[in-house]
Parts: C-alpha cells; sequence; structure tokens
C-alpha cells in the first residue's frame, strides 16, 4: 500500500471532532483541489510502499482505537485495505473522502466522512458515488464564501441529503482564517439547520504535518 505518513492526533473535522485517532494517510489523488492542505500526499517522493504487517505495526504502537483513514484519497487503494481492515480487529474505521468512487470497504467501517467538492475547488463536476442511504455516511463541505451556500443548498438538493447529515467547515490553511470564516459560517448553521464543523487541527496547529 502507498503510504503517506501514520501519526497519533485528535480527529479535527466532522462529528468525531476532538477525538483522538490514529491517522492513516494513503498517499495518491484522482482531484486536484486547489486549497488543499495535504497536497504534499500527491507527490511520489513523499510517499511509501508499506506492507499490511508494517503499518499495523506503526497503528498498534499508539494506545488508541480509532482509526481515520484519509489522504490523498484512500478509496483508489480499497482493494488492498479490504486486507488491512480484516486485520485490525477491535478498531473503529473512520473513513475520509471525496465522494467520486464508489464504497466497497463499507463493512469495515464505523462511519465515512464524505467531502464532495464544490466549484471553489476548481475540480470538473462528478457524480457523487457514495449517497445518503448509506446509514454510515456524513457529508463535510468545505465553505470559503457565503454564497458556496447556494451551491450547497443544489447539490443536497440533487442528492436528497438530509440536513442531519451535513457539516460546513470553514475553508482556510492559517489559524486568523479559519476563526474569522468559522464566524459567519456558525450563523448560517445556526439559520439553515445543519452543522457546523471546526478545523481543529488548523486551529491549534496551523497547517502543520503529523499533529
Amino acid at each position: 500500500m502507498i503510504v503517506n505518513e501514520i501519526f497519533h492526533s485528535i480527529q479535527g473535522e466532522g462529528p468525531n471532532a476532538g477525538r483522538p485517532a490514529v491517522f492513516l494517510r494513503l498517499g495518491g489523488c484522482n482531484l486536484r483541489c486547489r486549497w488543499c492542505d495535504t497536497k504534499y500526499s500527491w507527490n511520489e517522493a513523499n510517499n511509501q510502499s508499506m506492507t499490511n504487517k508494517k503499518i499495523i505495526q506503526q497503528i498498534k504502537k499508539y494506545p488508541c482505537k480509532h482509526l481515520v483513514i484519509t489522504g490523498g484519497e484512500p478509496l483508489l487503494q480499497q482493494d488492498a485495505l479490504k486486507g488491512l481492515l480484516y486485520c485490525l480487529k477491535g478498531y473503529v474505521v473512520e473513513l475520509e473522502t471525496n465522494g467520486s468512487l464508489p464504497l466497497k470497504i463499507n463493512k469495515f467501517l464505523e462511519q465515512t466522512n464524505c467531502s464532495p467538492k464544490l466549484r471553489l475547488s476548481e475540480n470538473l463536476p462528478y457524480p457523487l458515488r457514495i449517497l445518503p442511504e448509506n446509514k454510515k455516511v456524513v457529508y463535510k463541505f468545505v465553505i470559503r464564501k457565503k454564497s458556496d451556500i447556494d451551491e450547497v443548498k443544489i447539490y443536497c438538493q440533487k442528492y436528497k441529503i438530509p440536513k442531519e447529515k451535513i457539516w460546513l467547515m470553514p475553508e482556510g490553511i492559517s489559524r486568523e482564517t479559519v476563526i474569522k470564516r468559522s464566524v459567519w459560517l456558525i450563523e448560517i448553521c445556526k439559520k439553515e439547520g445543519y452543522n457546523f464543523s471546526p478545523r481543529l487541527h488548523i486551529m491549534l496547529w496551523e497547517n502543520k504535518r503529523g499533529v
């Protein structure tokens, strides 16, 4: 499996924000978001090939049974992930994905955080492949400006995503930017009935790796 990094921190986003977790960041992505804060995972020079045995040894070094699989786009390697997750008995597993690929490993997951990319990402539009009929999935949308909310509404109407499954989070790779956008985004969430997601890792450490 192509791995970028393995580290112990807290989940910074979504329903489990603040929860201690071991992060398995896989290398490679099928999208190129302009504002991505993990572009280093796209670069082959920053990644390494690791066996499942070696990955499991690294994960088990930490006193934590909550695993977050992220990227890049981890579903590019989900066939390899099947074998890894089969061996990780007793772990609660959370997956981060952009929703552009079908999910084949749902039975191994406690939760899937699907983050569809809006126009601000500067990717071409793509069909959502992980639908809200999956009871384990929630949706996170990155918001940069207030007008992005109109696009979220249209998107969620198209795919029939209920508001209780939606988390909005501020775009930014600096503490100042995230806090500034959080102030007005929280008010929108209160008005529209969406969930607000902080970006705790940015607020605490800005765009530092491995924390």
